[in-house]
């Protein structure tokens, strides 16, 4: 057999395998769209978001803030406003200043007049990192910052958790922003549901979000295109897959943005492990892995009506750092957690979720690497059908614009967030245009962290 004839039969078996790959990932995206709106009836989403529950007639559940901040003195102000303000009864804000060389500790002493505190005790021993200085504040009693050596986010998450004693704790990024209502209707799901251990909700990339007064104003900008492309990601991810996958009880990530955690459950599993990148999914996987184990029943939802706005990066420097993290984390987290894999405790993660994160998610990036190849290879040896070329790519682009309007759609139906039509107009053209290069460059940088995780490089926060 001559090379030209071998290079043809290795084409054509990727051929193969490539309509395999896209037919499984269209098959499972469009059970999960399907099963979207399923989840909303049965948390009776409607309802939830058109009434108040009186907590303040209540036992109202303590809820504790985690907010970890390293190097953010412009943002962590209008994020920790915004826990404050939230019409939730009950709550605790404890932020983490994670050994910050800028001027985040500066800032949060002058805007909420912390002193310091000479005594503190922990309930738990997750961290052993050491506690420089407490600060509780003198015009919010119920607000406290914690000064630490440098230890990264999932280690503050843990000192955290170590010093509040509620039952349930908040995880919050220190560029989140979460809407007033926010927290009742997450605790109103832990409520009607017992067997929750974790619950997120929709997250939604705006640098156009800011707190005034202690409510959240939008400025009266234009999101630029960069930050248009990561916001039609955004909802598909927050609005559509995740609230499907909870449908099925297979949620293997919740967006570290915002989870309201069961604190017994976090402790259980011995807290967020130190080693991971992307603590978001480690701890998830953690609990999936610990209740499986135990035979104990539990839940892992997300619900898309509770929305928190997060800073979007602004620069392909920073959208390249976070993309790399997120990638690299994940590959740590899924050899970790291995056991999950094929698992008959849970068909749904053994079987479908669990799988679904490595075939179709974690290795998309080495198959759009064979696919160049694949067609560079075609096209030196006279073997590319310009047809099927056209064609095939006609489809990826194709389905790519009918799951980001059909995000769009399912957002402005149920959450309204947008604020006019050529906003969703606006919007529904960007995500038509991101698989021209913007796709292709994001799957550089992920083969690029697949590189590093191969040759044991670290990943910084």
């Amino acid at each position: 057999m001559s090379p030209t004839q071998l290079i043809s039969v290795a084409i054509r078996l990727m051929e193969y395998f490539f309509h395999i790959h896209l037919l499984i990932a269209i098959m499972t995206y469009g059970i999960i769209a399907t099963l979207f709106r399923k989840h909303l009836k049965r948390i009776r989403f409607r309802a939830i978001n058109h009434e108040k529950i009186p907590f303040e007639h209540l036992n109202a559940p303590k809820v504790t803030f985690l907010i970890p901040v390293f190097n953010n003195a412009e943002g962590i102000i209008e994020s920790v406003d915004a826990a404050l303000w939230t019409d939730y009864p009950n709550i605790n804000v404890i932020v983490i200043n994670d050994g910050s060389d800028d001027q985040t500790l500066k800032h949060l002493i002058q805007s909420y007049f912390l002193s310091p505190q000479a005594t503190f005790e922990r309930n738990t021993n997750l961290s052993k990192t050491l506690i420089i200085n407490l600060f509780q504040s003198q015009n919010h009693p119920n607000l406290m910052v914690v000064d630490k050596a440098h230890s990264g986010k999932a280690d503050s998450l843990n000192i955290g958790i170590d010093l509040c004693d509620s039952e349930l704790i908040c995880c919050m990024d220190s560029d989140s922003i979460i809407t007033p209502d926010s927290m009742r209707k997450l605790v109103t799901k832990f409520i009607d549901e017992p067997s929750l251990v974790a619950l997120g909700g929709a997250i939604s990339p705006s640098n156009e979000i800011i707190v005034k007064n202690g409510e959240i104003v939008r400025r009266k900008s234009s999101q630029p295109l960069f930050v248009g492309v990561q916001i039609i990601e955004y909802l598909r991810s927050f609005t559509s897959w995740r609230t499907g996958w909870s449908y099925l009880d297979g949620l293997l990530i919740i967006g570290g943005a915002l989870t309201l955690f069961k604190r017994q459950a976090i402790v259980d599993v011995g807290g967020y492990n130190t080693d991971s990148v992307c603590e978001d999914l480690e701890i998830i996987l953690s609990l999936h892995q610990h209740f499986m184990k135990y035979d104990i029943p539990y839940h892992v939802w997300t619900i898309p009506d509770v929305i928190c706005w997060t800073r979007a990066p602004t620069s392909v420097e920073q959208l390249k750092r976070q993309r790399m993290r997120w990638m690299y984390g994940a590959l740590q987290s899924l050899k970790e957690h291995r056991e999950l894999a094929f698992n008959n405790k849970s068909p749904i993660i053994g079987w479908m979720a669990f799988p679904h994160l490595i075939f179709i998610e974690s290795l998309a990036p080495i198959l759009e690497l064979l696919g160049l190849i694949c067609f560079v290879s075609a096209f030196a040896f006279g073997l590319l059908s310009f047809e099927a070329f056209f064609i095939y790519g006609f489809l990826i682009f194709s389905i790519t614009g009918f799951f980001s309007w059909y995000s769009i759609a399912i957002n402005d139906a149920f959450i309204s967030s947008f604020k006019s039509l050529w906003q969703v107009i606006r919007l529904g053209c960007i995500g038509l245009i991101e698989p021209l290069g913007y796709r292709q460059r994001e799957s550089y940088w992920r083969m690029y962290a697949w590189w590093k995780w191969i040759t044991k490089r670290k990943n910084e926060w």
